[in-house]
Protein backbone atom coordinates (compact mmCIF):
# COMPACT_ATOMS: atom_id res chain seq x y z
CA UNK A 1 0.00 0.00 0.00
CA UNK A 2 1.01 3.61 -0.46
CA UNK A 3 1.79 6.06 2.29
CA UNK A 4 -1.03 8.36 3.35
CA UNK A 5 -0.86 11.91 1.95
CA UNK A 6 0.21 14.45 4.59
CA UNK A 7 0.51 18.04 3.30
CA UNK A 8 2.40 19.11 6.44
CA UNK A 9 5.46 17.03 5.45
CA UNK A 10 5.96 18.54 1.99
CA UNK A 11 7.64 21.79 1.02
CA UNK A 12 10.08 22.01 3.92
CA UNK A 13 13.10 21.81 1.62
CA UNK A 14 11.87 24.77 -0.44
CA UNK A 15 11.11 26.71 2.72
CA UNK A 16 14.60 26.01 4.07
CA UNK A 17 16.26 27.11 0.81
CA UNK A 18 14.17 30.29 0.74
CA UNK A 19 15.02 31.08 4.36
CA UNK A 20 18.75 30.52 3.85
CA UNK A 21 18.74 32.64 0.69
CA UNK A 22 16.88 35.45 2.48
CA UNK A 23 19.31 35.39 5.39
CA UNK A 24 22.23 35.45 2.95
CA UNK A 25 20.80 38.48 1.15
CA UNK A 26 20.13 40.29 4.42
CA UNK A 27 23.69 39.65 5.58
CA UNK A 28 25.05 40.90 2.24
CA UNK A 29 22.94 44.07 2.38
CA UNK A 30 24.02 44.73 5.97
CA UNK A 31 27.69 44.22 5.10
CA UNK A 32 27.51 46.56 2.11
CA UNK A 33 25.68 49.15 4.22
CA UNK A 34 28.25 49.02 7.03
CA UNK A 35 31.18 49.32 4.58
CA UNK A 36 29.81 52.14 2.41
CA UNK A 37 27.43 54.29 4.49
CA UNK A 38 28.60 57.70 5.60
CA UNK A 39 26.53 59.89 7.88
CA UNK A 40 25.60 63.23 6.30
CA UNK A 41 27.55 65.09 9.01
CA UNK A 42 30.70 63.00 8.48
CA UNK A 43 33.61 65.34 7.61
CA UNK A 44 34.91 62.98 4.91
CA UNK A 45 31.45 62.89 3.36
CA UNK A 46 31.45 66.69 3.21
CA UNK A 47 34.90 66.85 1.59
CA UNK A 48 34.30 64.10 -0.94
CA UNK A 49 30.93 65.29 -2.19
CA UNK A 50 31.87 68.97 -2.34
CA UNK A 51 35.02 68.10 -4.31
CA UNK A 52 32.90 66.07 -6.76
CA UNK A 53 30.32 68.87 -7.03
CA UNK A 54 33.03 71.45 -7.71
CA UNK A 55 34.54 69.22 -10.37
CA UNK A 56 31.15 68.74 -12.03
CA UNK A 57 30.43 72.47 -12.03
CA UNK A 58 33.83 73.38 -13.45
CA UNK A 59 33.50 70.87 -16.31
CA UNK A 60 29.91 72.02 -16.98
CA UNK A 61 31.14 75.58 -17.43
CA UNK A 62 33.72 74.49 -20.02
CA UNK A 63 31.12 72.44 -21.90
CA UNK A 64 28.71 75.37 -22.02
CA UNK A 65 31.35 77.64 -23.52
CA UNK A 66 32.28 75.15 -26.25
CA UNK A 67 30.48 75.50 -29.60
CA UNK A 68 27.83 72.90 -30.40
CA UNK A 69 29.24 72.21 -33.87
CA UNK A 70 32.91 72.22 -34.77
CA UNK A 71 33.84 75.37 -36.65
CA UNK A 72 30.72 77.24 -35.48
CA UNK A 73 31.11 80.37 -33.42
CA UNK A 74 29.88 80.24 -29.84
CA UNK A 75 26.91 82.49 -29.05
CA UNK A 76 27.73 85.22 -26.55
CA UNK A 77 26.43 84.53 -23.08
CA UNK A 78 23.70 86.83 -21.81
CA UNK A 79 24.53 88.77 -18.70
CA UNK A 80 22.50 87.93 -15.63
CA UNK A 81 20.44 90.80 -14.28
CA UNK A 82 19.70 90.76 -10.59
Amino acid sequence: MSVAYDPNKQGWAAAAVTTVATLGLLFTAYTIHKNTYRHPRDPMNFQVYHAEDNAKHSTAATHEAAPAVEGAAAAPAAEAKH
